[in-house]
């Protein structure tokens, strides 16, 4: 008798865990669900994409979001401060183009939570024409 109680109260418990569904929490003000990016080039919204990987090596994070045809990757270090070290834009609103601490431009980086804000400069050019080089502003949240 004693073990059919326990089986019983097994199950139950199990169903009970298993039955929750997803959870209706919504981000905290400043943050994105994990695994989502938007991009915005030029204060134009251009991409919101939720393939996003996140590597974390050290003090480095590499963070790539969209595909090879059209997307972001990154690279941030948290050695002492939050520093953009890299950004790279494929074909995000019509604008590629990269930025690279210490060859110019401007890049800053700030995270809320598990989600990092990227914004700054990067020198390029339109996809539309690509023989005349450009600068785009970017903005990029990203949660890891």
């Amino acid at each position: 008798m004693r073990n059919r109680w326990i089986v019983a109260v097994s199950t139950a418990l199990v169903l009970t865990s298993c039955s929750s569904g997803p959870s209706d929490d919504k981000p905290a003000p400043g943050t994105l669900p994990a695994g989502t990016a938007e991009i915005s080039i030029n204060g134009q919204q251009a991409k919101t994409t939720t393939a996003v990987q996140c590597n974390t090596t050290g003090p480095l994070t590499t963070i790539n979001a969209g595909d090879e045809a059209s997307g972001v990757s990154i690279m941030v270090s948290n050695e002492t401060d939050l520093v953009a070290e890299s950004v790279n834009i494929t074909n995000v609103g019509g604008f590629t183009g990269s930025y690279n601490a210490g060859l110019g431009g401007d890049a800053e980086v700030t995270m809320t939570g598990r989600t990092y804000d990227i914004t700054g400069t990067a020198d390029g050019f339109d996809t539309e024409n690509p023989s005349f080089r450009t600068s785009g502003e970017f903005s990029i949240k990203v949660a890891c």
